[in-house]
């Protein structure tokens, strides 16, 4: 991975641990293309299914991806989206 890329993953912090996404491994890999930019991000659930967990992972999840996004964005990419990576046609966010 660039140090740069990876130099921004690690300004992302997970709400709920308080750690960087990347020192977290939740980041699985991305492709970059000039200014735009595909993260690969594995969220996988870690608890047993329950209604609220699953609200309050979303919501994790929301706030991660808004940070990337903005993270980036500042950076100076023009084109974001944050893709399941076990299933890429799982899309969390796409800026613009």
């Amino acid at each position: 991975m660039d140090k740069k890329i990876i130099d921004l993953f690690k300004k992302v912090i997970d709400p709920e641990t308080s750690k960087s996404i990347y020192d977290l491994n939740l980041v699985y890999g991305y492709t970059l293309d000039d200014d735009s930019i595909d993260i690969y991000m594995n969220f996988q659930n870690s608890t047993p299914s329950c209604f609220y967990c699953k609200i309050i992972a979303w919501n994790i999840i929301e706030k991660i991806s808004n940070d990337l996004i903005e993270t980036f964005k500042n950076s100076g990419f023009k084109k974001i989206r944050i893709l399941e990576a076990i299933n890429p046609n799982i899309f969390y966010k796409i800026y613009p």
